[in-house]
């Protein structure tokens, strides 16, 4: 029997444990994205012999790959056996292609996969976001210089801090404003994700920055390690009336926080369509397909 637990901040050495040693740089792997986002989707863990269980219950239980070494069959079968448990439908996400074929090895013929496309993670190599080379950056570079030449003296970036964390909040706030976060559930669940990121950041071994103009903060961003070389962002937001400041803090935070890095998730587009253009435009090097299992009908 699988014995979950809520996710909690004393979880996340054993979950770095697993993690180090898991294959991809996916969100699923990032503890700080699964720890904020638990409030939405009641994220939970057990650790039961070599492997590390997870899953969410909301909208409805779902699980995620196992982390750890030994008989995956076995562990298949213990979720399945939860499943059965709790009566429901034995349903997993957010397998890569490699997790996959390892599912397929392990329990031939059991499992129906479907893609989903939304759920992809976008994977970046951390020279191009932070040199911005060649033709395909062209745009990106001239907001840059846009933003350089028109807020030149004005403008500052700091690592945020507990002197600032304030700020940072205070502009989130006026971003769900503008943004009208009252008539959104979707919004008001990524605000409470990013209170769970902003107060929780050296307990989630997570960073971030920000941008000024005139002293104001006009963007803000948090990341944080997937394995020992990749940098996930958990969160960018900035003014969309001051250009140039979403690729300003971009680079501004990758050039700031990730020396000896390899590569940056930049997480999904949740199916979004500007979401997923604007993510395309900043060209990946790899777009990480993501897949659901469930049983297959007798």
């Amino acid at each position: 029997m699988l014995d979950f637990a809520p996710i909690a901040l004393e979880h996340k050495p054993e979950f770095d444990a697993f993690s180090s040693r898991a294959e991809g740089r996916i969100t699923e792997h990032s503890f700080a994205s699964l720890y904020a986002w638990a409030p939405r989707f009641k994220t939970e863990l057990c650790r039961k012999g070599t492997f590390l269980y997870l899953r969410t219950q909301a909208p409805h239980a779902v699980f995620l790959m196992p982390m750890g070494e030994g008989d995956l069959s076995e562990a298949l079968h213990e979720m399945e056996t939860d499943a059965k448990r709790m009566s429901i439908p034995f349903h997993m996400r957010g397998l890569t292609e490699e997790m996959v074929r390892r599912v397929e090895a392990a329990r031939p013929g059991r499992y129906v996969f479907a893609e989903r496309r939304d759920q992809a993670d976008y994977l970046y190599v951390v020279s191009d976001l932070r040199d911005l080379p060649g033709r395909g950056y062209h745009a990106k570079r001239n907001f840059i210089t846009r933003f350089e030449n028109q807020y030149a003296g004005r403008w500052q970036y700091e690592d945020i801090t507990k002197d600032n964390l304030n700020d940072v909040w205070a502009f989130q706030d006026k971003w769900c404003r503008k943004n009208d976060c009252a008539s959104s559930i979707t919004l008001q669940e990524e605000s409470t994700a990013i209170a769970m990121l902003l107060y929780n950041l050296d307990a989630l071994g997570a960073f971030g920055g920000l941008l000024r103009v005139d002293g104001a903060v006009t963007a803000f961003t948090v990341g944080s390690m997937i394995g020992l070389d990749t940098l996930d962002v958990n969160v960018e937001k900035a003014d969309y009336e001051v250009v140039g400041s979403y690729p300003m803090i971009n680079r501004a935070f990758v050039r700031r926080r990730c020396e000896g890095l390899s590569y940056i998730n930049r997480e999904e587009d949740m199916g979004l369509e500007g979401l997923r253009r604007a993510k395309l435009s900043y060209r990946p090097a790899e777009v990480v397909l993501k897949y659901d299992a469930a049983l297959r009908e007798a």
